[in-house]
C-alpha cells in the first residue's frame, strides 16, 4: 500500500517529535539539508565527541607530539599480522 504525501508527513512529524536526541535530530537535519541541495561542511556533520577528538589531535600536533607515518603503517601492519 502507498502512502500519501500527507500520510508520510505525519509519520516523519511524529517521529521527529518523539525523539529528544539530539545527534539524531541533527542528522536528520543534515540529511534533508543534502536532499534540497545545500552544501554541508563536513565539520557540521561531526558529533561532539568528533570534533574534540580532532581538536585534542589538533593540540598534541602543536605541542610536537607526533608519531611518524611509517611507524603508524608498521604498527598496522603488526596488528593486521602482515610482514
Amino acid at each position: 500500500m502507498d502512502l500519501t504525501v500527507s500520510e508520510i508527513k505525519n509519520n516523519l512529524h511524529r517521529l521527529i517529535v518523539e525523539t529528544d536526541d539530539v545527534s539524531v535530530l541533527e542528522k536528520v537535519q543534515e540529511y534533508f539539508g543534502i536532499l534540497k541541495g545545500k552544501q554541508v561542511d563536513w565539520w557540521d556533520t561531526l558529533s561532539a565527541i568528533e570534533v574534540a577528538s580532532v581538536e585534542k589531535g589538533l593540540r598534541q600536533l602543536d605541542n610536537g607530539q607526533r608519531i611518524p607515518h611509517e611507524h603508524v603503517r608498521q604498527k598496522v601492519k603488526q596488528l593486521l599480522g602482515k610482514k
